[in-house]
């Protein structure tokens, strides 16, 4: 049965993980035949983080439209734009005007709260996710805890992973557990394309807080690399200038430097390379990336610092034994040569190849699943 489903999140060409999930999950459900309305937005929010290019892919979907507030906000009280009003306000409209049965909120702040605003205008059925920065930054240091703890409460189904059952538990009884996100096996998948280079890349936003993500070590084991490999920085933020200033002018002149690619542009890139950098000992908590899972499924090796960033997959890819490598980031020179090696080593290896443990339909069956049990129960 095919329903109407408005989608209440961040989405392209806003760059990060949320937007991307969000893409994946649209177009697949749209796919499948049910009608999505996906609510984000204006393009004038987080101009620093939008990613420039071909928007064609968004609007090419069948069975997929995109609403965004309007741009131009009456003055009113200084430094307010009032994004999260307009979006309530648009939210409600495209409920009302296009008869949505279920409202799917793709993070705690402020989406879930405006879904639970929402569902309270409307009579919507409202599903609630989050992401792990807004549980940590938001719900356990009980900051918006009156409001967050409402509208997890009366939520008709808040979606979670594991390692959260514990902490929503005793929050909602409607509570059900499902992999944060599952790539698109036939768009991530392995390449055999030749490259004229050997090519590793660090990617994704560049914020502030570029240290956490260890983007200085990263650059520190990179110029040791740049004879014998491309090494690339793919990302862009409010964080690039102090970046690149922290550098000089001959570092930042032997990286290329790239702006952040839309979602369906990310099979390609990983295609290109053959590591990419994912650091997270600076992390405030960890994370299951989006990033590491499309990587993995399209055979690219992982160069890490954390010894359990396996584990935290297990339960949705196979990584083959040489696929991540787990480095110590603040001994560059000896990284750089335990890097080469490992490349060369994954160059003449015809072992085996990634496998997805629950795919990418299995994944859309889930969430459907949700919807198809709150419909059901009317």
């Amino acid at each position: 049965m095919a329903y109407t489903i408005a989608i209440l999140s961040k989405y392209p060409p806003l760059e990060g993980g949320i937007a991307a999930k969000t893409y994946w999950l649209a177009r697949g459900l749209a796919a499948q035949g049910h009608m999505v309305h996906v609510v984000t937005h204006g393009i004038s929010a987080g101009r620093e983080y939008r990613i420039q290019g071909d928007e064609s892919q968004l609007a090419s979907v069948p069975n997929l439209w995109v609403h965004r507030p309007p741009e131009e906000m009456p003055w009113h009280i200084p430094e307010d734009d009032e994004h999260a009003l307009a979006l309530l306000d648009l939210t409600i409209r495209v409920i009302q005007e296009y008869g949505v049965q279920i409202l799917d909120t793709g993070y705690l702040v402020p989406y879930g709260i405006i879904g639970h605003l929402a569902k309270d205008s409307t009579g919507v059925y409202h599903v609630l996710r989050h992401g792990g920065s807004d549980l940590e930054k938001f719900l356990k240091r009980k900051i918006l805890g009156t409001v967050l703890n409402e509208a997890i409460a009366r939520a008709d189904m808040v979606i979670t992973e594991k390692r959260y059952q514990d902490l929503l538990g005793p929050m909602t009884p409607h509570l059900v557990c499902q992999p944060v996100y599952v790539p698109d096996g036939a768009a991530f998948t392995p390449s055999d394309a030749p490259r004229p280079r050997w090519r590793l890349a660090a990617i994704g936003k560049i914020n502030y807080h570029w240290q956490h993500k260890g983007l200085h070590f990263v650059v520190d084991i990179m110029r040791q690399l740049t004879r014998q490999f491309e090494c690339w920085i793919v990302g862009q933020g409010k964080g690039v200038a102090d970046f690149r200033h922290s550098l000089g002018s001959e570092i930042v002149s032997s990286l290329r430097w790239c702006p952040f690619v839309p979602p369906w542009e990310m099979p390609h890139l990983l295609n290109q390379l053959d590591g990419i950098f994912i650091f997270e000992s600076g992390l405030p908590h960890p994370v299951v990336s989006n990033l590491a899972l499309e990587a993995i499924c399209s055979g690219v090796g992982i160069i890490t610092d954390r010894t359990d960033f396996a584990e935290r997959y297990q339960d949705l890819v196979t990584v083959s034994q040489n696929q991540v490598l787990v480095v110590s980031p603040s001994e560059s020179a000896s990284a750089a040569e335990i890097i080469t090696q490992w490349v060369q080593e994954r160059a003449h290896d015809t072992g085996q190849l990634p496998c997805q443990l629950v795919s990418y339909q299995e994944y859309l069956f889930a969430t459907e699943a949700v919807y198809a049990h709150l419909l059901n129960a009317r």
